[in-house]
């Protein structure tokens, strides 16, 4: 029965601990991750963002992306005849140099039915936005929050091995009382 219940305390301390480890946001090292966007009509007076062609919103979905990691993004223009774009800026506003480079057809314009990508890093944390820099499609509702985090150091963050050492120490504490009880048993 001892043992039985150091190994289910210290599986459920390894548990834990990868949990903490898993949830906070990592820098993916080597790779380009791939973002997806689809323009067009909320409605005739509104013009939006979506995650799909049949979920398009305004304002659109905020994109949470990390510092440091290089992503392309494809926009779809699936509006029946309107020109569309995409860039992001520091503010719901059209910019001249879109930040990191992240801009698809900026005055050139992605046509119906057609798409652009575009690959970028961002450089930066903080809150931004990404808009449609058609003349006025973002006071028609056409822009999105874009939100990026900073990386974490490859090793498990300080808050986990916090956690971790006070486990073990808890657990050492746990093993020593059961140790004592066993002797005055005997």
């Amino acid at each position: 029965m001892f043992i039985r219940r150091i190994v289910f305390a210290a599986a459920l301390i390894l548990a834990v601990g990868l949990l903490l480890a898993s949830a906070v946001p990592v820098k993916a090292t080597g790779t380009v991750i791939q973002k997806t966007l689809y323009a067009g009509e909320v409605s005739a007076t509104a013009y939006g963002f979506g995650n799909t062609a049949t979920s398009i919103t305004s304002p659109g979905p905020t994109l949470n992306l990390v510092e440091g990691t290089t992503y392309n993004m494809t926009v779809y223009n699936v509006s029946h005849n309107m020109d569309h774009s995409w860039e992001i800026t520091t503010s719901e506003t059209v910019s001249t140099s879109p930040l990191w480079g992240a801009g698809i057809d900026i005055s050139a314009y992605i046509l119906p039915g057609g798409s652009g990508s575009v690959t970028f890093t961002p450089t930066q944390t903080g809150n931004f936005y990404y808009v449609c820099t058609f003349p006025g499609h973002i006071a028609l509702g056409m822009y999105g929050k874009v939100v990026v985090s900073s990386t974490i150091p490859e090793f498990p963050s300080a808050l986990t091995l916090m956690f971790l050492a006070l486990a073990a120490s808890g657990m050492a504490a746990f093993m020593a009382k059961q140790k004592s009880k066993i002797k005055r048993f005997f």
